[in-house]
């Protein structure tokens, strides 16, 4: 009765040690993933900041944006 029952949870810990395998996979890809949003986020946000730049110095041209300044 008793190895029966030690039996049971040894298996138990085995498909949950698996189970943390597997969650631990699935936490490196999503990281990776976010990874890759974040660095396409950041190009997107300095060429929006570089086309803000050069609007302003076609308009207002190079002496007008450092009268700026």
């Amino acid at each position: 009765m008793m190895e029966k029952r030690v039996g049971t949870l040894e298996k138990k810990v085995a498909l949950n040690e698996h189970k943390i395998g597997e969650l631990d996979t699935k936490h490196i890809g999503i990281d990776e993933r976010l990874t890759s949003i974040e660095k396409n986020l950041m190009q997107i946000k300095y060429s929006l900041l570089g086309a803000l730049g050069l609007f302003v110095l076609n308009h207002e041209g190079l002496l007008g944006v450092l009268k700026l300044m």
